[in-house]
This record gives structure tokens, C-alpha cells and sequence, in this order.
């Protein structure tokens, strides 16, 4: 059975499921290179924007399984609000059988990010627990879910408890409680009308900058309580919140200007980012509890796009509310695809067979023709050779920062160990250079450890498995000063670990990196410059790496630098390391 879920939000996708198992997903950003791939948006103007179903990404899934539209058994897909993704689907998707598109029943949104939730976790029975922005309208009162709890057995899930919110949005939930600091931050991708996106910022929010700011932040009990925990409910009022806002920076602003060059690097901003995040980890324990209470069950799925922030995940696995937690890697609206085919396969097509995502790197592996095309484009430009993995163990020894395409591509927005920059976390030069002059972003922004998964409780505070970089730890105390580019300023790093069943070739090239230092951890982040998607194709590799002061691209069995370049002055190589290989 061929089922394929569309998520026709922001952050369109697609996804290809073949009796019951990923063959490929996918995110339109990668392909059309717009990030977040806007196609439908859900607030004031971009209701009149162009609205396209992501065909690239559909076309990139039936590639991926050599197989035409008109094979598919079923399509379901999904859109927040009032949903309209059947109407949408038959007019504009070109399979003859207009009846094999479906979708979820209303309110659908917060299912469809239940099934993904669920159905990418290696449990049998769980409480899932969906915590977003905007989910859908609830037939009859045209209220709009806030966050929801599902029991999960088997292949059935139901729904044990939830909350909605007014349509005028007087009150929202915790993704857009988060969105309204974020939006006062400046944090934003910005595109379009001054005045579009969620609270008028002028495009995305970007809530991963505002937890990356908060341990800056001093915790302000002064500012007083914005969140009220109440049973099934979380409250916030709006207006309480401008209100709040505005007496904050009345009283400590000191003429802050989110608009202004650096406006991050001011005590009130800090203290505004760890107001938000410290309101939202307390209610998202609360949450969780709540889960624990109504489900009975053991173990917990978190899904929806709060779900991204690792910090509160890492409190609810900390607090030991629950046995296990489990976090798909495509937690926000890009997962919504996969829980569309998942339903369609288990609910309408009433398939049995479950497979746990155990990788994220569920895009198409590029064959070498079109990894031997991107190099030969710029022949002129590039030195390349075939090399092996110890190789690259000694440039990123020698504090060389290699591009790493491997594999197929991740879905969701971590890179973890396929579309990755890699880097020596032991140099306390790294973290500023990678930020400052290789990926053009705020130098208070922390980076990530991939870590052999065998060794990850000699060097973290483990609570759970974290293969997704989705929970941060601490790092253990006496490790901090060997790896201090991947250390945040209050101790913690956001974990991925690596097992060498799941990803063979990133395991075996850090443990040759291990076997050069004594350190089982590379520094990892996302293959992109400031502003883009991440790579998808070998030709967006070879693109970005050749615009970005990259020394190294390693793209497949190859090793490519760049003709003539001249190594910038705050390099790290410059100032090497003399520390051993501990014995």
C-alpha cells in the first residue's frame, strides 16, 4: 500500500509511505530553497498570498519510490484553522482518482501531529502530548485548539484531554506566548510586508534564537506570573502581555530597540528571552503531569512545534514524570506529512505494520553521476579526490571545519550527521569562528555535540537517549574545559547521540576522531549559511560551500577544497592545540 501525507502549512512537505514504512520525506525548503517554503500561510495577509501545494516535494517522494501519482492507494493531508486541505488536494493535484484524497478528521491538526508523534516512536502505548501555535477549528464553536493529549495503543489514538483558545486570539497558546517574545526580540526571518506574520514582526519568528539567549538572562520574579496553570488549561492573556511588556521596558528597556544592530546583546533582552523560556518550561511541566494523570501511561510522545525546544523537553525527561520520552525529529509542522500518511495507512487503509524512525535521514541518497555533475561544474574552482573517513578525522583534528553530505537528507530542522558542518569542539576559538565568519549569525548562539552513543553518559548528564539533538544536558562538570565550543554558558549542549547501527559511516568517523584526541564528540550543525535552508542536493553542497569560508566539503567518497584560498586570519588552525591524547 502506497499512502502519501501532505502538510500544506508553513513548512510544506511531503511524505512517502509504502506499507506502512518511510520510503522518503521531505520538506519543500530544501527543494525550492525559500526557507519555511511558505505556500500557505494561516494569518491576516497571507491569506491572500499564493497558495501551491508543495509538488516539488511530491514529485521528490514519488521519485524516491519510482513510482507515478496514479499508483498511490490514498493521499491525506492537513492544514491548520479550517483545514480545506481535500479541497485544495483535488484541485490542484494531478491523480486522475480524486476520490484516494482524504483527510483527518476535525479537528484534524493536532491529530495528524499526534500520529507523527506516535508513529515515528519505538513504543507500543503511550501519552502523546501536542503542544503547537495554531491548530485547528473546532467544529461548532470555531474555537481553535491550544494543545491537546491523546492516549496511544496499538495503532489507535484517542483523545483524553485539551484546550482551545477564542478566535480572536484574546487568549493563545504556549507556541504563540513564545512567538510574542520572540517577535519583541527582533528574532525573525523576514520576507514579505513589513507588517505580515504573527503579531505584525514582518515574517518567522525564530524561537531557537530566543532559547539560545535565555542562560544569558537573569530569572526575573519581579516581572511577576504571565502563564496560568489551570487543570486541562493554560492561560495567557494578550493584552496582559503587552501590557506587561511595555512596563518591562519602561522600567528596564534603557531605550532597547529590537531593530537595532545587536540589540540581543542588552541585559533586558537577555532577561526578556528567560522570562519567556523559564514561563514555558513551568507549563510545559504542567503539561506533562497532566499527561501522566489522564493517560496512566509510562511513556510520553511530545510533538507539535514546541516540542523543538530541547530545554523544556530536557526538564520533562529530567523531572522523571515519565519512565521514557520520546521526540520526533520533525516535531513541528514539517512532521504533519508523515502523520498524514501514518493515518491513512492505520486509519483508513487499516494497515497494521509499524517501523520506529530510528534516523531522520529519510531523503533520496543522490547516485554518484550527480555528485561527479555538481563537481565537474566547477572544476575550475575546486580541487577533489577520493579520501577516507581518517582523513577527515585528521582535518577536523588539525581544527579544520569540513561540509559533511552523506546519505540521504533529515527531515525536520536538525542536521544529524548527513547535511552537517563538522568541527573540533575541543578549540575555544571554534564556536565564535563558525558563528562570526563561516555562518554569519549572533555569536551568542550555542552549537551542538554529536557524541558516540556508547560514551555520551561519560561526557553528559544523560536522562534519555537523545539521537535527534532534541534534549540538552549538562555537560558533565570536569569535561567542560576539553570541549568548550559546544558548551553553552550555563553548562548544558544539545545533544545528538550516535549509534553505529543507525548511522555506520558518522560513527565510525567519530570514533577515528576519538581515537586522534581522546574525545568522542564532533561539533555539529546544520549545512547552510545565514537565512537558507539546508543543503539538499549534491549541487546545493557544492554551492554553499564554495560561498561560505568552508575548508573542506566531503560529498560522498569525496574530498573537495577550493582552489587557491587563503585561510582567514581568526582561523582556529592558526593557533593550534598542544593538548595529548589522553592515555
Amino acid at each position: 500500500m502506497l499512502v502519501l501525507g501532505v502538510n500544506l502549512s508553513h513548512d510544506r512537505s511531503a511524505c512517502l509511505l509504502r506499507d506502512g514504512e518511510i520510503v522518503a520525506a521531505v520538506e519543500e525548503e530544501r527543494l525550492d530553497r525559500i526557507k519555511h517554503s511558505e505556500g500557505f500561510m494561516i494569518a491576516g495577509h497571507f491569506e491572500r498570498l499564493t497558495k501551491v501545494i508543495p509538488m516539488k516535494a511530491i514529485t521528490y517522494c514519488l521519485d524516491a519510490a519510482d513510482v507515478g501519482i496514479d499508483e498511490l492507494d490514498l493521499v491525506v493531508g492537513n492544514r491548520p484553522l479550517r483545514d480545506g486541505a481535500v479541497e485544495r488536494l483535488r484541485r490542484e493535484l494531478p491523480i486522475r482518482d480524486k476520490t484516494k484524497i482524504r483527510s483527518l478528521p476535525l479537528p484534524s491538526h493536532h491529530l495528524a501531529h499526534a500520529y507523527t508523534g506516535y508513529f515515528t516512536s519505538p513504543y507500543e502505548d503511550a501519552a502523546v502530548l501536542v503542544v503547537d501555535g495554531v491548530g485547528s477549528r473546532i467544529p461548532g464553536s470555531g474555537r481553535i485548539e491550544k494543545h491537546t493529549i491523546f492516549t496511544a495503543e496499538g495503532t489507535t489514538l484517542n483523545r483524553a484531554a485539551g484546550a482551545s483558545y477564542a478566535p480572536d486570539a484574546s487568549d493563545v497558546g504556549l507556541g504563540l506566548f513564545y512567538e510574542f517574545f520572540t517577535a519583541k526580540l527582533g528574532f525573525v526571518t523576514r520576507w514579505g510586508h513589513p507588517t505580515w506574520g504573527m503579531y505584525g514582526c514582518g515574517g518567522y519568528t525564530e524561537a531557537g534564537k530566543t532559547m539560545g539567549l535565555a542562560p544569558y538572562g537573569r530569572p526575573r520574579p519581579d516581572w511577576g506570573t504571565l502563564l496560568h496553570l489551570d487543570g486541562d488549561d493554560i492561560r495567557v492573556d494578550v493584552a496582559a502581555l503587552e501590557k506587561a511588556y511595555a512596563e518591562w521596558h519602561a522600567a528596564d528597556g534603557d531605550g532597547y530597540d529590537p531593530a537595532a544592530p545587536e540589540s540581543w546583546n542588552s541585559q533586558f533582552a537577555m532577561d526578556v528571552a528567560r522570562k519567556a523560556q523559564d514561563e514555558l518550561e513551568a507549563a510545559m511541566l504542567h503539561l506533562a503531569r497532566r499527561a501522566r494523570e489522564v493517560t496512566g501511561r509510562s511513556r510520553l510522545c511530545l510533538t507539535g512545534g514546541v516540542a523543538l525546544n530541547s530545554v523544556a523537553n530536557q526538564r520533562i525527561a529530567a523531572e522523571g514524570i515519565f519512565d521514557d520520552v520520546f521526540v520526533s525529529p520533525p516535531a513541528g509542522d514539517a512532521g504533519v506529512a508523515i502523520g498524514c500518511a501514518a493515518y491513512g495507512y492505520h486509519e483508513l487503509l487499516r494497515g497494521s505494520r509499524r517501523r520506529h524512525l530510528a534516523s531522520a535521514g529519510v531523503g533520496r541518497v543522490y547516485p554518484d553521476d550527480s555528485v561527479r555533475a555538481a563537481l565537474d561544474a566547477v572544476a575550475d574552482r575546486v580541487e577533489v579526490r577520493e579520501a577516507g573517513l581518517d582523513e577527515v578525522a585528521d582535518l577536523l583534528a588539525e581544527h579544520r571545519v569540513v561540509a559533511w553530505v552523506q546519505g540521504g537528507s533529515e527531515i525536520g530542522p536538525r542536521a544529524l550527521g548527513q547535511r552537517s558542518i563538522l568541527a573540533d569542539p575541543r578549540h575555544p576559538a571554534m564556536r565564535d569562528y563558525l558563528n562570526i565568519v563561516v555562518k554569519h549569525r549572533e555569536p551568542f548562539r550555542p552549537y551542538a555535540p554529536s557524541v558516540l552513543a556508547e560514551h555520551a553518559d561519560e561526557w553528559f548528564e544523560m536522562t534519555v537517549d537523545s539521537p535527534f539533538m532534541l534534549f540538552v544536558p549538562e555537560v558533565r562538570e570536569d569535561r567542560r574545559a576539553r570541549v568548550p565550543a559546544i558548551t553553552h554558558v550555563d553548562g548544558t549542549a544539545r545533544v545528538q547521540t550516535v549509534d553505529a547501527e543507525v548511522n555506520p559511516r558518522y560513527h565510525a568517523l567519530i570514533s577515528a576522531f576519538h581515537e586522534r584526541t581522546g574525545v568522542p564528540v564532533v561539533l555539529n550543525t546544520s549545512f547552510n549559511d545565514a537565512g537558507e535552508p539546508i543543503v539538499e542536493t549534491p549541487a546545493d553542497a557544492v554551492r554553499t560551500f564554495l560561498n561560505t569560508e568552508l575548508d573542506h566539503l566531503y560529498l560522498g567518497p569525496y574530498l573537495v577544497r577550493k582552489r587557491d584560498r587563503a585561510t582567514p586570519a581568526t582561523h582556529p588552525a592558526h593557533e593550534p592545540l598542544t593538548e595529548t591524547v589522553p592515555s
